[in-house]
């Protein structure tokens, strides 16, 4: 199941859509969803937040369920920990990847990728130019606080994403990808915006662990 946990990161967070009176999506002459999630994003700068992630069947039934800590600041730097008993650490300094298994004594190392439609957490520390060239962005319920997200792109791992946010603060996010699998992720306790400890963004894998390297 870790495997879960590091494409749910990579598969992590824009369309020309509004919403009628009724809830039902329509087309949008003026990109008003795609124009209000970039300005929500943009006004995140750092992120310090809990989360508590669980996965569901396309039955509804739970087959992971855990919680961890999220630090990032733009443009790229993450921290992404896992708590144990499912404790995974995955961090970004912009340009390195680090995934380290404390379990299984291994860490992998890569490029962090800065293309959306693979990386949707960079939606929360990169850049947000451009995001409708990588999704279709919808308003849910005629609201500019709840956003659903479409890839562009065919071979996305995921079919859609679900975020929303209360006073440019995101409160959570929901992944439906190809399996028909449904990942929620709700922040909490989140603090907007604060300086952060670079030191939070590196990882030095431990003496005696297995060195993965990938391209």
């Amino acid at each position: 199941m870790k495997d879960t946990l590091v494409v749910i990161f990579l598969v992590l967070i824009w369309g020309n859509f509004a919403v009628k009176a009724d809830g039902q999506l329509k087309n949008d002459i003026a990109p008003t969803c795609t124009a209000s999630l970039q300005d929500v994003l943009s006004s995140i700068r750092t992120i310090d937040t809990d989360f508590k992630q669980i996965t569901y069947t396309e039955k509804g039934e739970i087959i992971q369920e855990v919680e961890g800590h999220l630090i990032a600041e733009r443009p790229g730097n993450v921290s992404w920990i896992t708590r144990a008993p499912m404790e995974q650490h995955i961090i970004s300094d912009n340009e390195n990847l680090w995934i380290y298994d404390p379990d299984l004594q291994q860490v992998s190392i890569g490029e962090f990728n800065h293309e959306l439609s693979k990386n949707p957490a960079i939606l929360l520390v990169g850049s947000v130019d451009n995001i409708e060239l990588s999704y279709n962005v919808s308003c849910k319920h005629s609201s500019t606080n709840d956003f659903l997200l479409t890839p562009v792109a065919t071979d996305s791992l995921y079919q859609k994403l679900e975020m929303s946010f209360i006073n440019k603060t995101p409160v959570s996010m929901v992944l439906s990808d190809s399996l028909s699998y449904r990942t929620e992720i709700d922040f909490i306790d989140t603090r907007m915006n604060q300086i952060l400890a670079q030191k939070s963004f590196q990882f030095s894998p431990p003496e005696g662990v297995d060195i993965i390297r990938y391209k």
